[in-house]
């Protein structure tokens, strides 16, 4: 009974020291968890005391003082009393909201972008000044292309459509006389043959002198004066030859001279002919002329004066040796009549006045109007037509690029554009920097603003940010 007393007793201890055993681990667990939560505590409160946050400065109406969470918003949104301030990406491109993006996207230059901020007179209150008409810049820029398409046009004399090709010296009508042989080679004899050359020159038909007189040459009689009994095949087409060239009217000094002719020596001589006559007609006048001194019943004609003979020879060598070898000549009735042809094609100058009157919208609202100005020319480059069309005298405005080539602005999306957190994190780690609008003289040449310039600062000197305790993680941390 005693042991099984002392043995109950016993497991009663042991079941107690157990139970203390698991109470005491329980207790130093809680202790645990409670160090650990006191130490996260210390920390969540340290780090809310070191939390900061970013602050825009600005004014009311009146120049009461405004502090406002930092966003894209409140640095890009005019106001009448702020400096003017632009997020800048790693591309040198400005972040601009999507209403600026649009207003601009939808503009063609810079007055129609500032009347989309209400900043400009109404209509028909501005003031009207005289322009450059556009409609003149394209309607001359047409017409001197029209024109200078139809200078091109022009005539030209050179072209081989007004030549009239000259006569070969193998086939002047100095070398047909010459080549028919027969009584030519008497004449240079001395025979009055050399009529029956005259005869056969102007043919067979009644002939008029220039005086006149009325003879007739035939083909139907024997040898004489007025005989023409050679081949008319070889003779009709050098008499009409004759009859349009004219003589040359040459002086011969001292009277007659010597030539070595083709067909001979020869003596020339005699008074000039005159270069008003035909060769034809002052053949018809030779012949008449001389037709007396040829002896009737003989072949030859018997021996010729040779004052008569010069005269004849003067007809071959220098009336008609000066067609020996005809140049090319031009057709002037062709040339003239192509010309007045193109005279009448030439394009109308453009009855469009230089200049017109246009309406200049003004500035109304003189602070509002230079923001959006500075905004337009950050986006777009120094004009103020809009970088990439056609300004009015037809040429592609340059700008409205980076160096790098990519549009001089970006939109940032509403949400960030609103979120201090986000505009905090970016500046902090350097993706966005900040440039600034200060009024300067004299103006950064190129951008098209004036006594202004948009220039890069580094935030934290920027006298309206200021960075202060966050006071509402601090409360946080205090309660929790």
């Amino acid at each position: 009974m005693g042991m099984s007393a002392s043995q109950a007793r016993l497991l009663s201890i042991t079941s107690r020291l157990s139970d203390n055993e698991l109470r005491s681990q329980t207790i130093t667990t809680a202790k645990m968890s409670l160090s650990n939560r006191t130490t996260e505590a210390s920390a969540a409160y340290m780090d809310a005391l070191s939390s900061t946050k970013l602050l825009y400065t600005t004014y009311d109406e009146s120049g009461n003082k405004i502090l406002e969470s930092l966003t894209g918003a409140s640095l890009s949104q005019y106001g009448e009393l702020k400096n003017q301030y632009g997020l800048i990406n790693s591309s040198n491109q400005i972040l601009v909201s999507e209403l600026d993006a649009t207003n601009y996207e939808n503009s063609a230059d810079m007055y129609e972008f500032l009347d989309k901020y209400g900043v400009l007179s109404e209509p028909g209150d501005g003031e009207f000044v005289q322009v450059v008409n556009p409609d003149w810049e394209v309607a001359w820029g047409e017409y001197n292309k029209e024109y200078e398409e139809w200078k091109t046009k022009e005539p030209d004399k050179s072209d081989e459509k007004y030549i009239i090709p000259g006569t070969p010296a193998g086939d002047s009508i100095y070398q047909q006389f010459i080549s028919t042989g027969g009584c030519l080679g008497g004449a240079v004899s001395g025979l009055c043959c050399y009529m029956h050359v005259l005869s056969d020159a102007i043919g067979p038909g009644t002939h008029t002198t220039s005086s006149g007189e009325t003879f007739e040459v035939r083909s139907d009689i024997n040898w004489s004066w007025n005989s023409a009994l050679h081949s008319r095949e070889i003779w009709d087409p050098i008499t009409e030859e004759l009859k349009n060239h004219y003589c040359s009217g040459d002086v011969i000094e001292g009277g007659s001279e010597t030539v070595e002719a083709p067909y001979g020596t020869v003596t020339v001589g005699g008074p000039p002919s005159d270069p008003n006559m035909t060769v034809y007609q002052r053949i018809v006048d030779l012949l008449w002329e001389v037709h007396n001194e040829y002896t009737l019943g003989s072949s030859t004609g018997g021996s010729a004066q040779p004052e008569s003979l010069q005269k004849f020879f003067y007809l071959i060598e220098h009336d008609l040796a000066q067609f020996k070898e005809e140049e090319d000549k031009f057709d002037e009735d062709l040339y003239n009549k192509d010309y007045e042809d193109w005279l009448a094609q030439e394009p109308e100058k453009p009855d469009v006045p230089y200049y017109i009157e246009k309406e200049e919208r003004k500035i109304v609202d003189k602070d509002k109007g230079q923001w959006y100005v500075n905004l337009w020319h950050r986006m777009n480059g120094p004009s103020q037509t809009k970088a990439g069309t056609t300004d009015e005298s037809g040429n592609v405005v340059e700008g409205g690029t980076t160096e790098g080539g990519l549009p001089k602005y970006k939109v940032l999306e509403d949400g960030l554009m609103n979120n201090a957190d986000w505009l905090q994190y970016a500046l902090e780690k350097g993706t966005v920097t900040l440039e600034r609008v200060d009024f300067t003289d004299p103006t950064e040449e190129g951008t098209g603003l004036s006594d202004c310039t948009w220039t890069s600062i580094i935030w934290t000197n920027a006298q309206d940010i200021t960075e202060e305790q966050n006071e509402a993680a601090i409360t946080k941390a205090e309660v929790e």
